[in-house]
């Protein structure tokens, strides 16, 4: 099975997606939709949908896919139990919690990974299949032998965005539209602060990308092993999605499609392949002016893609016309499913065919009558007729016979494709208000070595150090966990070697902070400590941290601190109270124009981070930390709680994050003795928590 996923913003678009050929369609609700802004479907517009779909042989899938709040569970279970009940084909999910409350309440509904759970590896899908999820939706960040290595060495079925809008950000780990303006791109409402004019130097718009378009690579080796083709774009028109899922169908057939067309209804100043081809080079750009004309123009004329009903059966039909009798069909249809399946049909119709007055009935017109499908979403085979000499049948005759045999198989069809779920009962957490701790614990987060000795003999807990600075040198190893790199997309089987390594020299500790760490660091021996990366805003979500064997877990910093401590975990909590949070976790560098500038290795040091700056348009300097095979952004205001001691007690650690801090004891100090703040700060989410 290899399907063209489309995207629907609202009913609008459903015949567009459709009758252009589309597969498989991709919808939200009116709530916990990552598009919070697109028109999203009423519930009996996506019974409608189902409906439709299931009609055709087209699978919906609903985008259930942002971080859930507690207090959220109870209507994000009411959705789960109508997408259940109305049959659709599967949830695309990023939140743990989530997750495990639709396995809870209909274990049968397939559940597929969100590319938000940053996903970009071997061990991150193998650890979503152990969770339970039957497919992952891979990051739009990786390259064509990234792909192929996932393919080659997983079981879940893999989609790919091979069409339309690409996030500056590795998916899952953008906190930009949050921190700026409280509205979160995991909870759906991304206000595409990417698309402002950044600068460096006299270079414009350095993290605003082009729209990516691989629908040319479709057949490439890498492709192949993909299951679902997903275009981007439930924020766009009809003529968009038609426009698009056309192009794909013509590409996977090996047909030549209107590239020109399809720049002209959407692009950036064009597309962009350049993570897929691994350069990532040429990338940036910007919707201008002239972009606008041009989807202007290119939409008349584009109706006509979708105006008449896609045909996808093959049908094969035998007629059998014999005196004095009524007419017999039978045949068979060939349906696409996770194999291809044949369907035998029969039909004895009520027309009995009379004696020919003129010109007698002849098996080639009873063919061609028959094989009139334009319009359906059948189209001929091999028809068949055995014609009794000297008899009659009329031309609407004929016309009703196929229009039934039309209705017989659109009810075949949609008795194939219509999901029968059973749903259970479901409980919620309760409610448990977390008491003050009498004594605040501290953890550090350290940059380099120079830190991580300043932190060691300071009067932290733990210290999270990255891999590349530790070995068998370091002191003091089991007051350590290991940081692997935030990607292991290009570097996975080196970063095992590593961590085996480390592992013998007596390091039993790692911070994991996305399901590809745990997956890794689990194998390895390690004892899985939960960074705040893992976006858990729910006792849901914790518990599925708990189960898979964290030994405790940093909150989201999305959440606000009341939220976050009401949070019911099996497993001790915390959150990061002091530091330079990221805005933004880059596999593109902004400074080098392209791939990051290494001059600090994801494995091993090659030197200082390069301190650059990129300006925003006030010309304020966002950080910009260079890590090797990645690039952060970082919020220029430093978060500071040391003067709210009884807000930090509520959990059970809090951690200090640093970056370029020379004097670690002094900001300690502040935080045990609540310290006065002086200069500019930021409170982060804690206060009001992101949209």
């Amino acid at each position: 099975m290899r399907e063209v996923l489309a995207p629907l913003g609202g009913i609008d678009s459903l015949f567009a997606a459709l009758n252009a050929g589309a597969g498989a369609v991709y919808v939200g609700m009116k709530r916990f939709s990552a598009r919070k802004n697109a028109e999203n479907f009423s519930d009996e517009e996506l019974k409608t949908a189902v409906s439709e779909c299931h009609r055709r042989g087209a699978r919906v899938y609903v985008t259930l896919n942002t971080l859930v709040f507690d207090s959220e569970l109870d209507d994000l279970a009411k959705c789960i139990v109508l997408c259940a009940q109305i049959g659709v084909d599967g949830l695309i999910i990023q939140d743990l919690g989530a997750a495990e409350l639709a396995k809870a309440i209909c274990p049968k509904l397939p559940r597929h990974a969100s590319t938000q759970m940053t996903l970009n590896s071997v061990f991150g899908v193998k650890a979503a299949e152990e969770l339970g999820f039957s497919r992952v939706v891979i990051g739009r960040e990786l390259s064509e032998r990234e792909i192929s290595h996932i393919a080659e060495n997983t079981d879940a079925e893999l989609e790919v965005f091979v069409h339309g809008a690409l996030c500056a950000c590795v998916s899952g780990q953008c906190y930009m539209s949050a921190l700026f303006g409280g509205r979160s791109g995991n909870r759906g409402l991304c206000a595409q602060p990417c698309r402002l004019n950044f600068t460096y130097k006299n270079r414009q718009n350095v993290i605003s990308l082009k729209d990516v378009s691989l629908i040319d690579k479709l057949n490439t080796p890498a492709l192949r092993g993909v299951c679902s083709y997903k275009i981007e774009g439930r924020m766009k028109r009809p003529e968009y999605v038609a426009c698009a899922v056309d192009a794909c169908k013509k590409s996977l057939a090996g047909e030549e499609y209107d590239s020109e067309r399809l720049g002209a209804i959407f692009s950036r100043g064009g597309f962009t392949d350049g993570y897929f081809d691994g350069s990532m080079s040429n990338m940036t750009g910007i919707r201008d002016k002239d972009d606008v004309m041009n989807t202007a123009s290119a939409i008349r004329g584009i109706k006509e893609i979708y105006k008449n009903e896609y045909p996808r059966f093959p049908v094969n039909i035998s007629v059998e016309i014999r005196k004095g009798e009524k007419i017999r069909v039978s045949g068979s249809i060939v349906l696409e499913r996770q194999e291809n399946i044949t369907e035998q049909f029969s039909l004895l119709s009520e027309i009995i065919p009379e004696n020919a007055v003129g010109k007698p009935l002849d098996e080639t017109s009873v063919c061609e009558r028959m094989g009139k499908f334009g319009g359906t979403a059948f189209y001929p085979q091999k028809i068949t007729a055995k014609v009794d000499g000297g008899l009659y049948v009329s031309a609407g005759a004929l016309n009703s016979l196929r229009r039934e045999v039309c209705g017989l198989l659109e009810s075949r069809i949609t008795a194939v494709f219509t999901n029968k779920y059973e749903t259970r009962e479901y409980s919620l957490p309760k409610k448990s208000p977390r008491t003050a701790c009498d004594t605040v614990r501290f953890r550090a987060e350290v940059a380099d070595r120079e830190q991580l000795n300043g932190a060691l003999a300071l009067d932290f807990e733990l210290i999270y150090a990255p891999m590349c600075i530790l070995d068998e040198n370091t002191p003091n190893k089991k007051k350590i966990a290991v940081m692997p790199p935030l990607i292991l997309s290009d570097c996975e089987e080196h970063c095992e070697k590593r961590l085996l390594e480390l592992r013998s020299m007596g390091f039993d500790k790692a911070l994991a902070q996305t399901l590809s760490h745990a997956a890794l660091l689990k194998k390895c021996g390690f004892r899985l400590f939960g960074g705040y990366r893992m976006n858990i805003l729910n006792s849901l979500s914790a518990k599925v941290c708990a189960d898979f064997g964290f030994t405790d877990i940093t909150l989201s910093i999305e959440g606000s601190l009341a939220a976050l401590s009401e949070i019911n975990s099996p497993c001790p909590v915390g959150i990061v109270a002091y530091g330079r949070l990221p805005l933004m976790l880059l596999r593109r560098c902004p400074i080098a124009d392209g791939k990051p500038c290494g001059r600090k290795n994801a494995l091993y040091p090659k030197g200082e981070p390069c301190g650059e700056c990129i300006k925003d348009r006030r010309g304020n300097n966002i950080p910009v930390l260079c890590g090797g095979n990645s690039v952060e952004l970082l919020n220029p205001d430093v978060l500071m709680l040391c003067d709210k001691p009884e807000k930090l007690a509520k959990f059970d650690f809090v951690t200090l994050k640093f970056t370029d801090e020379k004097d670690l004891g002094k900001i300690l100090s502040m935080y045990k003795n609540g310290g006065k703040i002086n200069g500019n700060f930021t409170r982060g989410l804690y206060f009001k928590g992101a949209e």
